[in-house]
């Protein structure tokens, strides 16, 4: 109830579409969409690894573009988180220190 209240004043400062991301909900990492169609949207995928520096960089990134390109503001979330996902198995995979972000470079192919 209280991440609806806060989308729902976000939304009344003027955006017509808010996530907030990052809500961690036992072994599931979740984001809470909201647009003018549907405001009880939450969105988990399995969380893996730890948090690391530029994810949300990465999120914010795929979302921009994908608004350019008119795709449903709840398929880019689920294509960012996703995205996301594979980029910190990536980062784990190669042994990228946590400090050092994630690696998305290896996987760009993936992001379509």
């Amino acid at each position: 109830k209280e991440i609806r209240e806060l989308a729902v004043k976000l939304m009344e400062m003027g955006p017509s579409k808010v996530v907030i991301t990052g809500i961690v909900q036992g072994s599931y990492i979740a984001n809470y969409v909201c647009d003018e169609k549907k405001c009880e949207h939450f969105l988990r995928t399995i969380r893996v690894g730890t948090q690391r520096c530029g994810t949300g960089d990465l999120f914010a990134s795929i979302i921009a573009a994908d608004a350019v390109n008119g795709v449903d503001f709840a398929v880019s979330v689920k294509k960012a988180s996703n995205f996301v996902k594979k980029c910190i198995e990536k980062s784990m995979e190669l042994e990228i220190p946590v400090t050092d972000g994630v690696a998305f470079e290896e996987i760009l192919d993936k992001l379509r």
